[in-house]
């Protein structure tokens, strides 16, 4: 429940832009304040009372006090102990934004009963602190640094107990104007020794720990006003308890979903996780890291959705592999992978000039088949390979390429991949001094010796196979047709 209003209230200060007013801090400034963040809440969740803005010398003090929604909970269901206001402090600044602090500290316990167990929860953070400028005219922070210190979540008692830890989480945000209702946002995010146990009654137990995480996200040219009107647009609608659109409201809506094409030019984010450790049923596993990534390049004619994901120095349990195979677990890996050429201008396009908002099912079936193939419009499933590759001490492999085809059938796609081998004499080597040990190692041994024969060598001795495939079965590699 707090983290659920502690959402809304944050929602709510973003879509509902107050423009700051320095000289005046008073019980109107709070009134107003008060106003805007309750006004899509329900009167009865107004009334308990659990937001209050408190006029300062310079400053407001926003409070969120969530036991109001407890008082009616049996005892024996739940109880939490140490529940103390959360306090916000907004300072108006001269250039309209508003100056957001925090500083607090949460240390809760209790018990809440689930399929008939007791089970009790501690839930504490030592230090709390965010610092930034929220600007109402792009509706996020021109800046601002959150950071959090030494959480710790304990539950017991329950088929799973959870115990929970880490040491810092924290982020940089920034949002930049660059046209009117266009911003840029970005931010990093970072967080130190992350550990969590689960023991469940059956015995089984499961740790899983991270050293620390970086990562970023980056919006280009993001759309805010226009988003923004579609959300209050749709709390406008919950707010009036509307179950079904007339026709105005069918059409705003279409303008609204219109007014946000193509909503941004690029979305990007990279996560990064070192030091990652599981252990399970008896079975540890490590990597020095293990990375993510998504990009999305907006819902324009030709977009892009893009996915990445790699991993550092994996280290398993011995025996887990058969014995000879243990060079094949690559030291560095990584795979990304972009379907592109996606027209979701035209998919949104067809909803606008099809859907009918005023009925449960706003389009027929056979339009819900044809929107399905407005997004390749005709054109066949475009996927892009970049960055993949595997390294060990006895293979460095690299592909890069296209492959284009019908996305319900692949049998016969379009290739266009080119793939390179290092040190592939220790490859070779790799597999014939492991031959006994696994039979099928002499097999692909004479395999990559032939190969090899079809590659072409680069000046640093790299081999490289340019692999070509059409719809018609035909291959060739570096230019040489293959019979197949």
């Amino acid at each position: 429940m707090r983290k659920a209003l502690l959402s809304t209230v944050a929602s709510l200060a973003i879509i509902l832009p107050i423009h700051a007013h320095a000289a005046q801090v008073d019980q109107a400034g709070a009134d107003q304040i008060k106003e805007k963040l309750t006004y899509y809440l329900p009167k009865d969740v107004v009334d308990t009372g659990f937001l209050k803005v408190t006029p300062g010398t310079n400053r407001y003090e926003l409070s969120l006090d969530f036991a109001p929604f407890l008082k009616d909970i049996k005892p024996e269901d739940f109880t939490i102990n140490g529940l103390k206001p959360f306090i916000h402090y907004l300072t108006p600044q001269d250039d309209g934004q508003w100056k957001v602090e925090v500083n607090d500290h949460f240390d809760v316990n209790g018990h809440f009963t689930e399929s008939g167990k007791k089970q009790d929860f501690t839930y504490k953070i030592d230090s709390i602190v965010f610092d930034g400028l929220f600007d109402p005219t792009i509706s996020y922070f021109s800046t601002g640094k959150y950071d959090l210190k030494k959480a710790n979540l304990t539950v017991s008692g329950g088929d799973t107990n959870i115990l929970m830890n880490v040491d810092q989480m924290g982020a940089d945000l920034k949002g930049v104007k660059v046209d009117e209702g266009i911003v840029d946002l970005s931010g990093t995010m970072s967080m130190a020794k992350f550990s969590e146990t689960i023991n469940e009654a059956s015995g089984d137990v499961v740790n899983i720990s991270a050293d620390s995480m970086s990562g970023t996200v980056e919006f280009k040219r993001l759309g805010v006003n226009p988003l923004r009107d579609l959300i209050v647009f749709g709390l406008d609608l919950i707010k009036s308890d509307v179950k079904q659109l007339d026709q105005a409201q069918a059409d705003k809506l279409k303008a609204l979903l219109k007014a946000n094409m193509p909503l941004t030019d690029k979305f990007d984010e990279q996560l990064k996780f070192n030091g990652v450790k599981v252990a399970a049923q008896g079975m540890d596993v490590s990597l020095e890291s293990f990375t993510y990534g998504l990009g999305f390049t907006g819902l324009k004619k030709d977009a892009s959705v893009r996915f990445n994901m790699g991993l550092t120095k994996p280290v398993i349990p011995a025996g887990l592999l058969p014995p000879g195979t243990e060079g094949a677990l690559p030291d560095d890996a990584n795979f990304a992978v972009a379907l592109t050429g996606l027209d979701l201008e035209a998919w949104v396009n067809y909803i606008l000039a099809n859907a009918d908002f005023t009925k449960p099912q706003v389009l027929t079936p056979a339009q819900e088949d044809e929107l399905e193939k407005v997004v390749l419009g005709g054109r066949p499933l475009h996927i892009e390979f970049s960055d993949v590759y595997a390294k060990s001490a006895v293979y460095d492999l690299s592909l890069a390429g296209t492959l284009k085809g019908d996305p319900d059938s692949m049998e016969k796609p379009d290739m266009d991949v080119t793939i390179k081998a290092r040190d592939l004499d220790k490859t070779i080597k790799y597999l014939q001094d492991n031959a006994q040990k696994v039979p099928e190692f002499g097999q692909a041994s004479f395999m990559v010796l032939m190969m090899k024969g079809f590659g072409k060598a680069e000046a640093d001795g790299t081999i490289v196979w340019n692999v070509k495939m059409d719809q018609t079965g035909k291959v060739t590699i570096n230019g040489q047709e293959m019979k197949i």
